[in-house]
């Protein structure tokens, strides 16, 4: 008779805040790790208990019992307590992909200093799987994925080959249809508790002394038990085997079966021991072997027996056709998209702007601020919770999450100003005459960049006639276009002086950049009392309804869309940027519309349209209308008869040279209840793709779904994407660019219409708790740039365009400075084309700088490094830092050429000189 091997994990799955806020469950984690803790040292035979991969809970725990660090380090050490690999349970659409790295990477950096790390990808906590996670996984060691959402039985067998975007493969493992807690449901309960996977509704039983805070503030916080008792149900327990081993062994591949038993917030318990002892005294009659094990002993195992898997290429995102537990759940994309957003900006604005710059410095002689990076990394990371990043929460988790956001964003701007400040202080600003003033202008990508930059330029003058023009070292000017000036009262501070104010002129301009250096620096010349030399070019406003430039035509039409024209080819883009508003009666997992309810359409709008900015380098014009919706929910189970209206404006912007036209959508939501999209027609009938950015790729998804009459869970029609979206006919390309919204659907209509979520409101979460914040309420700021281009995305240079949105440069104004730098460097450059950049950083051993940067084509591409300082060695390293082989310089250190493969994320550790 054959034998099958089940693995018992005891385990738990630890939501750091979800239906709680965090201090709430850090009170039920101090006592399930305290219990555990003793359970560990009380019987040895309890062979491991796995923390659910991740190391953020225990710093959580040792914030208030920092005496336990050293049990915790003993346990670790002999691999009964298990950690890692990962910090935090990200949501891995909702991040960028660097952060996915840092989250694996601190992480590692925890689990190593208690003694050991889990190479475990257990990843159940997504809802799907990215396409490019083989590749992160193996740069961290790790050879297999064990996940549920996002594959079903019609993919694969519960065991298979995971094939990623650049041909990493990795064994997967697909949860069967009880998910991440099969033995918990099948076994643990009616073994231990006397209830089957059909007792899902409390009976009152006052055995179990169930209690309840009787006032307002706790009306939603569960029951609790006084007295729940935990013993062995013999009589349960046949039923339960069979029915634990029907499930698990059904689609399995090898003798290796694993029993997981962790549930959400689920303890350790001693009486754990009982039951498999009861279990093991009936394997004589059965055909399975059920033991306490870990999953690296399962994966150990289970190695030895895998023959012929099937594979499986691409992003699991795979909906459930048949099945039980097991749903993808996509729509948490649109859930609370102001969160979206604010992540989205906030990651940006540390990997675009502080890391580069705070590197920047350091190849300049400043101390590299390291233990600031680690306090962003940390919020960022436990924002980026599936729980918290997914908006599906209470209200009190997200208003907190904001407050992490806020410090992150305020140590990542004082991390900008003091690195330009030390590297501005290093110049040699000589040849800047002493009444004039020096403004340093810093690149923070690794790409020589021309950007029309919005700054603040404050001149020291009480007087408002005081004009000034900008020079570069070779004294060539540089043009700007005044968006206002005003008489300003400046401070200036010290810890040694007083804070003083003095009078300045305050411009607000935007400053046309050409040939920044690339990862560098340039220092302009502010010439005072010198007239600025306008660029002889047309305005960009040509009447009130018209934008032009070089490349394109906008004409703003009278219901507030605008028609884009795309000048070298003719190609004409009709009725762009209009409002769809439908019903949302669901929660953040479900959809849900009521029958007959049709889309309202903002296309008979009477919009009021007016110049906001005009000038020959930037233009731009407002369309204000409302929109009236239903206010909310009616009391028939439709939508309200009474309106809300929505107040809406959108701007939209042309800048000379620019190839994208420009567009900020601003509008206050009054109404509940109900998802707002904002609809791109691109007229390309004869797509079948989409194309999107996504996690270290860009995929090309469907756009018709296929009939899944019958399934549990039918394919969605919106999608995930990072950055942009683009349609495509094969010659003529569309392209939606923005910097936080991460749902998009390439309508299956005539049009080809792409639809951005701006927001779904919805009133509840789980157990129908209200949650008022999701309904999204107030005012909302979205950024677009839309870009029509012949050819395909990678032709266009999409990702060239991406950077104006998200990477903006950096300035600093100071008198002119006497160091030694040249007022115009650069310090690294990637010459290559769609290598897109990544990260710039110390490494996590201080030994060099760490550059990341990946290769968006799916065939090899040719990358050539130049380096402004001689470099005194390079290596490629994995994505955890070690070593993987040495690089040749060429060119005195100053050129280290490499080859990218397909859709590679390519790591390499730079070290300079220290002199």
């Amino acid at each position: 008779m054959k034998k099958w091997f089940c693995h018992v994990i005891s385990n738990t799955h630890w939501d750091r805040e979800w239906r709680y806020p965090f201090q709430s469950y850090r009170m039920d984690l101090v006592e399930m790790m305290d219990q555990l803790l003793d359970i560990l040292e009380k019987h040895p035979e309890y062979r491991a208990f796995y923390l659910d991969s991740q190391t953020v809970i225990l710093e959580d725990y040792l914030e208030i019992r920092p005496e336990q660090a050293a049990r915790i380090k003993h346990f670790v050490e002999k691999d009964r307590l298990q950690i890692g690999p990962w910090y935090t349970l990200p949501d891995m659409w909702a991040c960028p992909g660097e952060a996915l790295i840092r989250n694996l990477l601190r992480g590692h950096k925890i689990a190593k200093e208690f003694g050991r790390v889990q190479k475990v990808g257990y990843t159940p906590f997504s809802n799907g799987q990215i396409s490019q996670l083989p590749q992160l996984y193996r740069g961290f060691g790790i050879d297999h994925c064990m996940f549920y959402r996002g594959i079903g039985k019609h993919i694969a067998k519960s065991e298979f080959i995971w094939k990623g975007a650049d041909g990493t493969e990795i064994y997967g493992f697909r949860f069967g249809d009880y998910a991440r807690y099969n033995y918990y449901y099948l076994v643990y309960r009616p073994g231990l508790l006397g209830r089957t996977v059909r007792d899902r509704e409390y009976k009152w039983n006052p055995d179990e002394i169930p209690y309840h805070v009787a006032n307002e503030q706790s009306q939603d916080r569960q029951y609790g038990y006084g007295n729940l008792r935990l013993f062995v149900h013999e009589d349960m327990l046949e039923e339960a085997l069979n029915d634990a081993l029907r499930y698990t062994a059904a689609d399995a591949t090898t003798s290796q079966l694993l029993y997981m038993m962790g549930h959400d917030h689920s303890f350790a318990a001693a009486e754990e021991i009982d039951l498999l002892k009861a279990i093991e005294k009936r394997s004589a009659t059965r055909e399975e072997i059920v033991f306490h094990s870990s999953l690296s002993d399962y994966m150990e195992q289970f190695r030895r027996e895998a023959r012929d898997l099937q594979v499986v290429e691409g992003e699991m995102r795979h909906t459930l056709k048949e099945g039980l537990w097991t749903n993808l759940m996509a729509l948490i994309l649109s859930c609370r998209t102001y969160l979206k957003q604010q992540n989205a900006r906030t990651c940006a604005k540390v990997l675009y702007g502080s890391e580069p710059l705070a590197a920047m410095a350091t190849l300049t002689g400043s101390r590299y601020p390291t233990s600031y990076f680690e306090q962003i990394w940390k919020r960022l990371l436990v924002n980026q919770a599936h729980d918290a990043v997914g908006g599906c929460s209470v209200d009190r988790v997200h208003v907190e999450m904001q407050t992490r956001w806020g410090e992150v964003e305020t140590i990542s701007d004082e991390i900008c100003r003091r690195s330009m400040r030390d590297v501005a202080l290093r110049i040699d600003g000589q040849t800047i005459k002493r009444q004039n003033l020096q403004l340093t202008i810093f690149n923070p990508l690794p790409y020589s960049r021309d950007i029309l930059a919005e700054l603040i330029i404050d001149i020291p003058s009480p007087s408002p006639e005081t004009t000034f023009a900008l020079q570069r070292a070779d004294n060539t000017t540089v043009p700007y276009q005044v968006i206002s000036h005003e008489s300003y009262t400046a401070t200036i501070e010290s810890g040694y002086e007083l804070t003083m104010p003095f009078p300045v002129q305050r411009y607000r301009a935007r400053v046309a950049l050409s040939q920044l250096p690339a990862f560098g620096f340039e220092a302009l010349e502010v010439c005072v009392g010198q007239q600025p030399q306008q660029p002889e070019a047309e305005d960009i406003v040509r009447n009130e309804r018209t934008l032009e430039n070089e490349n394109l035509r906008v004409i703003v039409n009278d219901n507030g869309t605008f028609t884009l024209e795309e000048k070298a080819t003719g190609k004409r883009f009709e009725q762009l940027c209009y409002l769809e508003d439908t019903a949302e009666f669901g929660d953040p997992w479900n959809r849900v519309v009521p029958p007959g309810d049709k889309p309202l359409l903002s296309l008979n709008q009477r919009a009021k349209i007016g110049i906001v900015e005009r000038g020959p380098l930037y233009g731009a014009i407002e369309a204000t209308y409302e929109f009236s919706v239903p206010r909310g929910k009616g009391a028939n189970g439709k939508r309200s008869r009474e309106r809300a209206r929505i107040p809406v404006s959108v701007l939209v912007a042309l800048e000379r040279n620019g190839k994208c036209a420009q567009v900020e959508v601003r509008l206050t939501n009054t109404a509940e209840n109900h998802r707002l999209r904002l609809m791109f027609p691109t007229g390309l009938a004869r797509a079948q793709y989409s194309t999107a950015d996504g996690q270290f790729d860009v995929l090309n998804r469907s756009i018709k779904l296929p009939d899944a009459t019958g399934w549990k869970e039918p394919p969605y029609p919106t999608q995930p994407m990072w950055n942009w979206v683009e349609v495509n006919d094969g010659s003529y390309g569309f392209t939606v660019i923005n910097d936080g919204l991460i749902e998009y659907e390439a309508v299956d209509d005539e049009q080809r219409t792409i639809a951005i979520t701006l927001l779904r409101a919805f009133g509840t979460t789980v157990f129908g708790r209200p949650t008022p914040g999701s309904q999204c309420l107030g005012t909302h700021i979205y950024r677009f740039l839309v870009y029509p281009h012949a050819g395909s995305w990678s032709d266009a240079s999409v990702f060239d365009e991406v950077s104006r949105l998200t990477a903006p440069v950096q300035a600093l104004l100071s008198a002119p400075t006497k160091g030694v730098l040249p007022r115009r460097a650069s310090f690294v450059e990637i010459n290559g084309k769609n290598l897109v950049f990544s990260t710039i950083k110390q490494a996590e051993d201080a030994r060099g700088m760490i550059l990341r940067f990946w290769n968006a084509m799916n065939t090899p591409q040719k990358a050539d490094l130049r380096l402004g300082i001689p470099l005194l060695r390079a290596e490629k390293v994995s994505l955890e830092e070690l070593p993987e082989c040495p690089l040749e310089l060429v060119d005195g250190g100053r050129s280290l050429p490499i080859e990218v493969g397909g859709k590679k994320i390519v790591t390499l550790r730079l070290e300079w000189p220290k002199d």
